[in-house]
């Protein structure tokens, strides 16, 4: 199966959303942050996650208007797809226990700290355990 860290949103985990299959969470995420089909395009040519979020840092561009208040829902959208799209990987979210953590995620929203992907893969796990 899939080698990676699979709470981490830079995993190389594919994801389908909207008719296009994502090769991470973190790709969605970034292509999501804009309108510009510039960026948009360059994020979804990107193989890679890690340049993917350097991508989607840059200012050059900018941000879609309502993206601080879409922004988590989004995450989860991603997320969601990933544990929905991936039954094995499912499977072992619902078995974990304890609090979860994105721990390749640099900062203090995302990973530890706020651990708002923690939070969410939580939720899921909540939610994965009581529908059984």
């Amino acid at each position: 199966m899939i080698e990676e860290d699979i709470y981490s949103n830079l995993a190389v985990i594919p994801i389908k959303i909207d008719a296009f299959t994502w090769h991470s969470a973190e790709q969605f995420y970034q292509a999501s942050k804009f309108t510009d089909d510039e960026i948009i395009k360059k994020i979804k040519e990107c193989p890679n996650p890690f340049r993917c979020a350097a991508i989607g840092q840059t200012r050059e561009f900018k941000l879609r208007e309502d993206w601080e208040d879409i922004k988590v829902s989004v995450m989860e959208r991603a997320i969601r797809a990933r544990f929905d799209q991936h039954p094995d990987l499912a499977d072992i979210l619902k078995r974990s226990k304890g609090t979860l953590y994105d721990h390749s995620a640099a900062d203090s929203f995302w990973g530890i700290g706020s651990n708002v992907t923690g939070k969410i893969l939580m939720k899921i796990r909540d939610e994965l355990q009581s529908t059984y």
